[in-house]
């Protein structure tokens, strides 16, 4: 079941003829099968990132290089590995959409990934130096992103565009509920003398039994091969030109800055809830946590009915509600001098950005170039990807002017920004001229 929707229509005032015959076609509703399929391995991808990069990652490096020096250590980690998850991202994407193979277009991708992942997987716990882990995480980076990026187009391959709100709303519980699971399985493992070497194993298994589930759910046709030149298409795979797609430009554009507003507030809300709102160091990680658990369980409340609502009506409506809402918490949670003030707006919070996470999705998929599915999909994981390196840079000099004019007021100040930046997404969602999947 693929949906086939032109998109020069992006480049344009108005959707072509073709487009609008198209957006009104009657087509079958897709099974809990196709549901599955193109949702289930981001439960491994989210549970071992999870883990990674909230646990396993920050405590490795602390044990081979010391408290002194574990914050320069984790920077480079993190930042390189950024980069490589990016151009692969988008490299492998675009050569998924441009080569094809009789096992399938995205498959053949997403099985050498995982594959191949298991390698430095296994690895992880016997990398005992800096350079060593760096060669290690690396690896990770490029054989996981080598997978991912094919494989988060299968949505809006096989999955009609009047469905897609549904569908990413799949996607956002498997993802949500791989956050709370991988922490939560790394925390109690890392605890253990061969807690890393456990994870390790696990996290290896799951990501292969889920790409075989995967496989096992959605059948992928071969692929047809293109009679155009080799060196025609290799071009192709290198242009990553914005100005045939503008609307496309514009979600990107919001999702940027909403995911820079983000970012600013996890870096430091560690540091807000115990400076800012003054919470003892010795409660402030168990405040964090709750914050987290709080938000999740609003956040997978808000993901279901979110995506439902918004194929049957327009999904930028949608996130005026959904980024409305994240507004207002943020808002109260800024003004908030007691910790029950501070949990209901997380609450509330959670529960929009659980929509939004569903909505935007849904609506990045709806004005992808038809072409270059998986490679424009790679290029909308920077407004993702970017911000995790961007955020804490320009926060930290915030929070350090901030907080000379007095104690906690920096990290208020990057509360206030973090509106700021969401504002700015919020507003550049009225230059986005979607299709109407709901009028079909």
């Amino acid at each position: 079941m693929t949906n086939s929707e032109p998109s020069d229509s992006l480049a344009g005032s108005a959707l072509p003829t073709s487009a609008l015959q198209h957006s009104q076609e009657v087509v079958s509703p897709p099974g809990i099968r196709d549901y599955l399929g193109v949702s289930v391995y981001w439960f491994a991808l989210s549970f071992f990132w999870g883990s990674m990069l909230a646990l396993i990652l920050p405590h490795r490096v602390e044990q081979i290089v010391g408290t002194a020096h574990k914050d320069q250590a984790l920077g480079v980690l993190l930042a390189t590995g950024a980069a490589v998850a990016a151009l692969t991202q988008i490299l492998s994407g675009a050569f998924s959409d441009t080569f094809g193979s009789r096992w399938g277009q995205r498959r053949p991708y997403v099985v050498i990934g995982t594959l191949v992942a298991s390698v430095p997987l296994l690895a992880f716990p016997y990398a005992t130096t800096m350079p060593a882990l760096l060669a290690v995480y690396v690896s990770l980076q490029f054989s996981l992103n080598f997978a991912m990026g094919p494989y988060q187009a299968l949505l809006p391959d096989k999955i009609p565009l009047a469905y897609h709100g549904r569908a990413s709303a799949y996607m956002g519980v498997w993802q949500i509920l791989g956050r709370i699971g991988g922490p939560l399985v790394a925390g109690l493992l890392l605890g253990t003398p061969s807690g890393l070497v456990v994870a390790s194993v696990l996290f290896a298994l799951m990501l292969n039994v889920f790409m075989v589930a995967y496989i096992w759910l959605i059948c992928e046709a071969p692929a047809p091969r293109s009679d155009r030149a080799l060196g025609e298409r290799l071009r192709d795979i290198i242009n990553l030109s914005p100005r045939p797609y503008p609307t496309f430009g514009w979600v990107i554009a919001s999702r940027f800055a909403i995911m820079l507003g983000f970012y600013t507030v996890l870096s430091f809300l560690l540091y807000y809830i115990e400076y800012t709102l003054g919470v003892d160091r010795s409660v402030a990680p168990r405040v964090l946590a709750a914050f987290m658990v709080v938000s999740t369980v609003t956040g997978l409340l808000g993901i279901v009915p979110a995506g439902q609502i918004s194929d049957r009506t327009s999904r930028k409506s949608v996130l005026y509600v959904a980024n409305g809402t994240c507004l207002a918490a943020a808002v109260v949670f800024v003004l908030a001098k007691s910790l029950p003030v501070a949990y209901a707006a997380v609450g509330v919070f959670g529960a929009g950005f659980g929509a939004f996470t569903a909505v935007d999705w849904a609506l990045g998929c709806n004005l992808l170039p038809e072409q270059a599915r998986a490679k424009y999909l790679g290029v909308w994981g920077l407004s993702d990807t970017v911000p995790q390196i961007v955020a804490p840079l320009i926060a930290g000099q915030i929070a350090a002017i901030g907080n000379r004019a007095g104690p906690g007021l920096g990290y208020r100040a990057l509360m206030i920004v973090a509106i700021s930046y969401y504002t700015l997404g919020t507003l550049a969602l009225t230059r986005i001229r979607e299709r109407r999947p709901w009028q079909h």
